[in-house]
């Protein structure tokens, strides 16, 4: 049976642009940045045993389109990387839509690397009324030919290629985008046209009185050079700021801007619209208004409550690469105490919960779910990145308190309170108790820096006997949490108190004892927002002298195998009792 073949072979490339002349009064469409990948980046196999016809097309929007009614679309740029052997023609055409009916048309024989220019037949000329258009170039293959390259940002407009009249989307792997442009040409080229290709808020709330964070892309699209083009920022519709771009934009230039609005102005809180609006510096017209405008909006609020991260990692003490995540979670838990808590969750060990084990599912360690949605080697990086690229702000905030009793409970008091009103809140609540400082003999693969450094365990044995924190001891009542103490109507501004009872674990010292409370959406199982306190009161269950230390405001420092050590030692080490990584 023969085989229908579609492969794209990925390579390790460096994207540079090749010598690229424009002629005076032509543009280009399209969305490689005028790059070609150094080599093959890319083979796309025909049917086996015969010829396939092998295509490569991008889309151009009406809204692009608009700038340039009146001129013509007249050949296509194809750009072919380093091969061994090319094409014997190449076909160019314009499309009025996928497979649609080609405008027009042009062959060139015998292409060669770099940058080829396929006249049309009869050129097109742009109405500025369509609602998109195809440009592309194919080619009979009757071999493997290393001619597809994909440079520059990866755009979904811009990556299909094609097979015998069938297009494939490869715009989700992140290979950039195909070498294909359109030339435009015309006596009235543009000469003047800055472009906002984008804008969003960083966040969609913002403090009262704090500035809105906006991220802006600006392009020339036109031949004048733009030097230090202005943004104008309106709220509401009046101006309240101009953000002057430091730089120089050619050709075809691009620049992600990050811009702080400044909202003295304002003083209520509520829903706020943004107008951007792009202009030349030195007072020039542009010829084409419609793209150098954008609005957006955001919310201001009185009251902003930041999201906590949680990291819930998969570990044990058998687990040599484990002691990864123990940096990971050290060097995190220093470097954002408050949006950050790492609950280590053992496995196969003496420190394991079984029904928090069994509940996270974990089968790969050293790993850690991120708020329960998405499973990452718990790594500093890693954890940092995701914390980094999570969205800060949360509608509700929780504050905990935790107290023990006499009959060997704890008593968890949660007050919750929201920035919107919820009329069907579906939220489950755990609570999880939490130790550090317990011992444990941790099998260590990084042990004589064979594996490179970790955060000092390079230096320990290979089963190396330590102290551990931030140990699930319980989850109450359960890892899904209750689905009855969070009730389903919630008021904005109003504060709810929550309380769940609880018989404690066994634990080793009361004074390294601390707890969290985890707000989860009941349909997808995320963890929404989450509260910690430091200690539970009135658990107590002997003092080593590392807390009397820390309870006198000294503050001590021991390496991993409890000896005391001055203050210059960079790594993991033990601060006031508690695991910490210290640059």
């Amino acid at each position: 049976m023969r085989k229908l073949l579609l492969s794209l072979v990925a390579c390790a490339i460096t994207f540079l642009s090749f010598n690229v002349s424009k002629a005076e009064g032509q543009l280009y469409l399209g969305y490689c940045d005028g790059l070609i990948a150094t080599s093959s980046s890319g083979t796309v196999a025909g049917q086996s045993g015969t010829d396939a016809t092998i295509g490569e097309a991008i889309r151009i929007p009406g809204s692009m389109l608009a700038a340039y009614q009146g001129l013509q679309l007249a050949a296509v740029h194809a750009g072919l990387p380093d091969a061994s052997a090319y094409p014997d023609a190449l076909t160019g055409w314009i499309a009025a839509s996928q497979n649609g009916e080609r405008l027009a048309t042009g062959t060139l024989s015998a292409p060669a690397k770099g940058w080829n220019e396929i006249r049309f037949d009869q050129a097109y000329t742009i109405t500025g009324n369509e609602e998109e258009l195809w440009i592309g170039f194919e080619f009979v293959q009757p071999k493997k030919l290393n001619v597809i390259s994909f440079a520059g940002e990866t755009n979904a407009d811009g990556c299909w290629v094609i097979k015998n009249s069938k297009y494939y989307d490869f715009s989700d792997r992140g290979f950039g985008s195909l070498s294909v442009e359109g030339i435009v040409e015309g006596d009235n080229i543009p000469q003047h046209n800055l472009t906002i290709a984008s804008a969003s808020t960083a966040y969609t709330m913002t403090q009262l009185g704090s500035p809105i964070k906006v991220n802006a892309r600006i392009v020339n699209n036109a031949v004048v050079t733009a030097e230090k083009p202005l943004i104008e920022c309106r709220l509401n519709g009046n101006p309240v700021y101009t953000y002057e771009y430091p730089g120089t934009l050619n050709y075809r230039d691009k620049a992600d801007l990050r811009i702080e609005v400044p909202t003295e102005s304002l003083s209520e809180e509520g829903e706020v619209s943004i107008g951007l609006k792009l202009k030349w510096a030195d007072g020039s017209a542009d010829e084409y208004e419609a793209d150098n405008e954008y609005s957006l909006t955001t919310t201001l609020s009185k009251d902003v409550y930041m999201r906590v991260m949680v990291a819930e990692e998969g570990t044990g003490s058998w687990c040599g690469w484990c002691v990864r995540g123990l940096v990971g979670m050290a060097y995190m838990r220093e470097t954002y105490p408050d949006t950050f808590i790492g609950i280590g969750v053992h496995n196969g060990d003496e420190y394991t919960v079984r029904i928090y084990d069994n509940g996270l599912g974990i089968g790969s360690f050293p790993s850690a779910k991120i708020n329960r949605v998405k499973l990452v080697d718990p790594n500093s990086a890693e954890l940092e990145r995701n914390l980094q690229d999570m969205y800060p702000f949360s509608d509700i905030n929780m504050k905990l308190a935790a107290k023990a009793g006499d009959d060997n409970k704890v008593k968890f008091t949660v007050e919750l309170t929201s920035l919107t009103n919820q009329t069907d809140a579906q939220y489950n609540i755990a609570f999880v108790v939490l130790e550090d400082n317990l011992p444990i003999t941790q099998q260590n693969y990084y042990s004589g820096g064979g594996n490179g450094p970790m955060g000092g365990f390079e230096d320990l044995p290979r089963a190396a006997e330590i102290e551990i924190d931030d140990v699930a001891r319980a989850i109450y009542p359960s890892f899904a949490g209750s689905n009855t103490l969070v009730p389903s109507q919630i008021t904005r501004g109003e504060v709810y108190t929550i309380e769940y009872e609880a018989v404690l674990p066994t634990i080793a010292d009361g004074n390294n004892v601390w707890a969290a409370v985890l707000l989860i959406n009941r349909a997808s199982g995320e963890i929404v927002q989450a509260a910690k306190v430091a200690s539970i009161e009135g658990l107590v269950a002997g003092i080593k002298q590392i807390s009397n230390d820390a309870q006198n405001g000294i503050e001590t420092l021991y390496d991993l195998q409890g000896r005391r050590i001055n203050g210059n030692v960079s790594g993991l080490v033990i601060r006031n009792g508690r695991i910490s990584f210290q640059r």
